[in-house]
């Protein structure tokens, strides 16, 4: 996989735009946009800049895809979906003692 496709990815999971992205690395859409297109060489201090923006290793971006990503991936979205279930049960026990 290329280097940008996995830049891609992992910005994808933080929900953010090229554009937000661009604003965190302080470099305009248009140079942004041809790392994401592989358009550009990536030197080593912008792909640890990256990297940190991106809150992952090095070694995270250029070993993905892997199975331990994947996993752990799931693993985040399984507990964020946790968060979201516990919130709207305590949700509806408030509706409900405010019925009674």
């Amino acid at each position: 996989m290329a280097l940008g496709t996995k830049i891609r990815y992992f910005r994808n999971l933080k929900g953010w735009s090229q554009d937000v992205m661009a604003d965190k690395l302080d470099i305009s859409l248009p140079a942004y946009s041809k790392i994401e297109r592989d358009i550009t060489d990536v030197s080593f201090s912008r792909l640890n800049q990256i990297c940190k923006v991106l809150g992952i290793t090095l070694i995270e971006l250029l070993s993905y895809p892997s199975k331990s990503t994947d996993q752990n991936n799931l693993l985040k979205t399984l507990a964020e979906k946790e968060k979201e279930i516990i919130k709207l049960q305590k949700k509806i026990i408030e509706l409900l003692e405010k019925k009674k």
